[in-house]
Order: structure tokens, then C-alpha cells, then sequence
């Protein structure tokens, strides 16, 4: 369905983002999210990692809505929070490189690693069910049918009687609580277990 959020001018929609209007939010990030991601992709090469680059600025957009003074243009500064991000990125890369390769050498005679793998992937199964507890009935409904049931955007959108923005703007704060609780709740097996899955 369309929206008429498309017709705003930027100052508009910001205006209506520090009034935690998720619409204005998804309507952004529509009109943004490719400079975005070509931005992002040119720092940190990978398109995944281009992605992930994609979806952090835009939640650091959505976490300082209230506080937001933007003088240059929107798009100048969503670009300057994905350079900024994706110098953090790099950094990340490497030592997330490093730590797995130290475990990995530390691990590979242990006969029990394959055990120990099965018992982490079952810890982190758990915590991603309790990171979707957190979530609002409709946003963790937009998430498992996007993610578990493999449906589009659009498919979700008309199923639920949403924009297709707003099922963006669902799952783009989804990922980013997810991301958070992970960081904060797993133990150090789990997240080389995962770091291994992307590197």
C-alpha cells in the first residue's frame, strides 16, 4: 500500500522521527538506505558486512531521534554515522579474526569440541527466544515470518495490513535488540561459535 510519508520533505519526516513516528522513520530509511549501503560498501568491501553497516546507522538514527540537530542534510549525515560505524567495523573484523583463529587452534584436538559445539548452538537457540520475548507481539509476528517462514516484505505487508516500510522499520529495531542482547548475554563459546559462522 503506498504511503503518503513519500510526499514529506526530509525536514518533515524528521520532525515527525523526534516524535517516535515509525513511519517517518521507515520513510527514511527507504529513500536513504541505498546511499547508504553503496557508501558502506566502499569502506568495508563485503556486502554483508555492508548490510550490517546499513542497518547500525540507521538505529543509531532511530536511538538519537530525540536529540537530533542535523545541519548539513539528512544524507550527509546518515553518511558520516556509516563512516563512522564502518572505521569501528574494520577494527571489529580484525579482532574478531584473530580471537577465532586463537580458539580455533585451542579447540581443534579437544575430542569433546563437537559436543561442546552442539551444547553452545542449543545456548544460543535459547537466547535468541529470549531476546524475542522482548519484542511487541507485532514486531516479533513481522520478524518470524520474514526470518522463519521466509516471506517478503510485501507478502508480510499485505498478510498484516502494514506498509512495507513499516515491516522494514520492524525489522530493522528487531535486528538491533537482538544484536544488543546477543552482545550482552552471550558467553564467550557462543559468540566464537557465531564468529566462525561469518568469518
Amino acid at each position: 500500500m503506498g504511503s503518503i510519508y513519500a510526499a514529506y520533505a526530509d525536514g518533515d519526516l524528521l520532525r515527525l522521527l523526534r516524535s517516535d513516528d515509525p513511519q517517518a522513520f521507515a520513510e527514511l530509511y527507504e529513500r536513504y538506505r541505498m546511499d547508504v549501503y553503496r557508501y558502506g560498501l566502499t569502506i568495508v568491501k563485503m556486502p554483508l558486512q555492508a548490510e550490517d553497516l546499513l542497518q547500525d546507522t540507521f538505529i543509531r538514527l532511530w536511538d538519537v531521534r530525540h536529540r537530533l540537530e542535523i545541519k548539513t542534510g539528512i544524507r550527509q549525515y546518515l553518511l558520516r554515522i556509516c563512516h563512522n560505524r564502518a572505521i569501528d567495523i574494520n577494527k571489529q573484523v580484525a579482532v574478531s579474526r584473530q580471537l577465532v583463529d586463537q580458539l580455533f587452534n585451542h579447540y581443534q584436538d579437544d575430542s569433546a569440541s563437537l559436543e561442546r559445539s552442539q551444547l553452545d548452538l542449543q545456548r544460543f537457540d535459547a537466547l535468541v527466544e529470549e531476546a524475542l520475548s522482548s519484542l511487541s507481539p507485532q514486531r516479533r509476528r513481522v520478524y518470524e515470518m520474514c526470518k522463519k517462514e521466509k516471506k517478503s516484505y510485501e507478502e508480510v505487508a499485505r498478510e498484516l495490513q502494514l506498509s512495507t516500510n513499516t515491516v522494514k522499520a520492524h525489522m530493522t529495531q528487531a535486528n538491533a535488540l537482538l544484536r544488543e542482547y546477543i552482545r550482552k548475554n552471550a558467553r564467550i563459546s557462543i559468540l566464537v561459535l557465531l564468529l566462525g559462522k561469518f568469518f
